[in-house]
């Protein structure tokens, strides 16, 4: 497969030019250049003879889309992008499930989206009703494929418009489903119109940043670049290009190392469970533990790996996650069990409930976020408006919506999810 950026950032390093463009290192990364001659232009809307334009074809043959764009803005630019796709063929309300990624309100903020929210059982859950019953009245719906612990949410085709949040799913296009199952599927797979934004980062070696904008099943994507450049800076990173143009290479030579990492994170995960962990169930690349099954509460868990040389993607009261990549090695897998093995158990204390909380909508989305706000303790936010989007991060899940009213169920769970203060509307 080939690697049309890369190639011309070696070729570019190797001539010894005078940079008389930016940036202003002046080479001192001899690969982080501009849109000079040649090095095509990310938003371009018709360079299907760039090096950009060539290393996205040869990504949408890589993953089974009829087109890939590239985000140097991780999957938030191509949520973004997504959504203003189909705020511009007249879509204005959204069925999405709560707890969705905070990208998804600020692109609701921007665009002036109307949301209705699908509850699931617990936060932070993927998994929500996405019945025709449920989704009646939205012009779209808003699927995340993989949440934080690892579920997912199952889908038929619900006829309308869907954008999938697949930002930790991208290896899944590379997985053997005979081996690992098919509950957890990439959106090409899904058998229905779909544009994906998901992470190249996240799961594969790529740079943090690095995701793609997906168009599978004939989603309709003839302004994509047009959305893009609505969002993304102007000046988006080669550096972050060039790791996905490799990524290209790497995948195409060794799709295989994909399914190696899944083997052993999936030996990995029996061995713990031999040993008495208790496992919450999850994709193929991550393993998420019930601390508090085995005596300690999340943060304490993680605390005690990191002190062992590991640090975890997630941690709160109840459990810690990792997350493993596509390149995952055994050895990656033995040091974690190592660690894990070495913390002591104690007595097993009761799992916290994280509540999923359902405000009255008073105000919109945009409506709240642009109004005179104040900051203000959560303890002393029940009755207010919420204005700001309040996300923890990770998961980055807005606990309430800006527009809601905070009442006292609101803001204990506020506080349980580490929120201290928060942005409500001004009344002055």
């Amino acid at each position: 497969m080939k690697t049309p950026i890369s190639d011309f950032l070696d070729e570019y390093a190797g001539k010894d030019m005078l940079r008389l463009h930016m940036p202003g290192h002046n080479g001192e990364h001899p690969r982080d250049i501009t849109e000079i001659a040649g090095a095509d232009s990310l938003y371009e809307t018709d360079s299907s003879g760039g090096i950009i334009a060539r290393s996205e074809a040869e990504a949408a043959r890589l993953f089974g889309a009829e087109r890939t764009c590239y985000s140097a803005g991780g999957s938030t630019l191509a949520i973004q992008a997504a959504l203003a796709l189909l705020k511009a063929r007249g879509i204005n309300r959204i069925a999405a499930g709560r707890c969705s990624h905070r990208s998804l309100v600020s692109a609701a903020a921007l665009l002036d989206l109307d949301i209705l929210w699908l509850y699931p059982q617990e936060y932070p859950s993927a998994a929500v009703d996405c019945s025709k019953q449920a989704l009646s009245g939205a012009g779209a719906l808003f699927l995340t494929n993989i949440d934080y612990y690892g579920g997912t949410c199952h889908v038929q085709d619900p006829g309308i418009p869907v954008v999938c949040d697949n930002a930790h799913g991208a290896y899944l296009r590379f997985v053997s489903k005979t081996t690992y199952g098919s509950e957890y599927l990439h959106p090409s797979e899904f058998g229905f119109p779909v544009i994906a934004a998901e992470s190249a980062h996240k799961t594969l070696p790529a740079l943090t940043g690095a995701a793609y904008l997906h168009f599978f099943k004939g989603a309709e994507h003839s302004r994509a670049k047009e959305m893009m450049a609505m969002f993304g800076s102007s000046s988006p990173s080669y550096l972050i290009l060039d790791s996905l143009d490799k990524l290209n290479g790497r995948m195409h030579s060794d799709p295989a190392c994909v399914s190696r990492a899944c083997a052993s994170v999936a030996k990995l995960k029996a061995d713990l469970a031999g040993f008495g962990f208790t496992l919450r169930k999850s994709d193929p690349l991550r393993v998420t533990v019930n601390a508090r099954a085995w005596g300690w509460r999340g943060t304490e868990f993680a605390a005690l790996l990191r002190s062992r040389g590991v640090e975890c993607e997630l941690a709160d009261e109840n459990y810690v996650v990792l997350l493993f990549s596509g390149i995952t090695t055994t050895e990656d897998c033995r040091r974690a069990q190592t660690a894990l093995s070495l913390i002591s158990r104690r007595p097993a204390l009761p799992v916290v409930k994280y509540p999923v909380v359902r405000p009255k909508k008073e105000i919109s989305i945009r409506e709240a976020v642009f109004s005179r706000q104040k900051t203000v303790p959560v303890e002393q936010a029940v009755g207010e408006v919420c204005g700001g989007i309040q996300s923890p991060c990770p998961p980055c899940i807005p606990v309430v919506m800006p527009g809601e009213r905070i009442d006292a169920d609101t803001a204990g769970a506020l506080k349980l999810y580490g929120v201290e203060n928060i942005s409500v509307v001004s009344r002055g």
